[in-house]
């Protein structure tokens, strides 16, 4: 039974898009979150199939599939996890040879380079990096950056219907845990790897 609920743009069109320099990370700007028109907690594998063409869905880890695409150079990945009910819950870019072991579709022609939204992608300096998110909560030597946070959110009286509907032999919640998750990989001080998700459930 589904026991999340999309709340995207509810949550983080509050947020600032940027974190200064210097100062503690913050979550990302809901533009982080989509790429290629694709946009996580919000697209299923039917909808993104309708944006970017077929693909097939492979079994992974952790109860979740992917599906991804290329345009030769580089891959886009999308994760769709068990909690997240079948929608995107994430989605990375790596270079090509870090492809997984899942045939790739390639990328619509018409496609304009694998950057989120927020202007993410891969060959950026970290300088950059770091003014959009700020300073990861860790980080090796080998430039393995992780970020994470988790909060509590407000449901709306709609949502809990929703949930009422879903699941009527329980009582609905007042607050829902969203959860974000960011990694990044660095060489030479070039972003080389870039992973984003986002869970929400309650």
């Amino acid at each position: 039974m589904r026991t999340t609920k999309s709340l995207l743009f509810v949550v983080l069109t509050v947020l600032p898009t940027l974190a200064p320099q210097g100062h503690k990370a913050r979550p990302p700007g809901s533009s982080h979150f989509s790429i290629l028109g694709v946009t996580i907690g919000q697209d299923t594998l039917e909808t993104l199939e309708s944006k970017l063409g077929t693909v097939k869905q492979c079994d992974s880890r952790d109860n979740a599939s992917i599906a991804g695409y290329t345009d030769s150079k580089e891959d886009l990945i999308f994760v769709f996890g068990e909690v997240g009910g079948g929608e995107v819950t994430a989605f990375y870019l790596t270079p090509r040879e870090r492809a997984p072991n899942c045939p790739l579709s390639p990328l619509p022609r018409e496609s304009s380079g694998l950057t989120t939204r927020g202007g993410i992608h891969l060959g950026m300096p970290e300088e950059q990096f770091i003014r959009v998110f700020g300073h990861p909560k860790s980080r090796t030597r080998r430039g393995h950056w992780k970020y994470f946070w988790t909060w509590k959110v407000k449901l709306t009286d709609e949502e809990k219907k929703a949930i009422a509907s879903a699941t009527p032999a329980s009582t609905p919640p007042d607050t829902a845990d969203v959860s974000i998750w960011i990694e990044a990989r660095f060489t030479n001080g070039v972003l080389g790897y870039f992973y984003i998700a986002k869970l929400e459930t309650t």
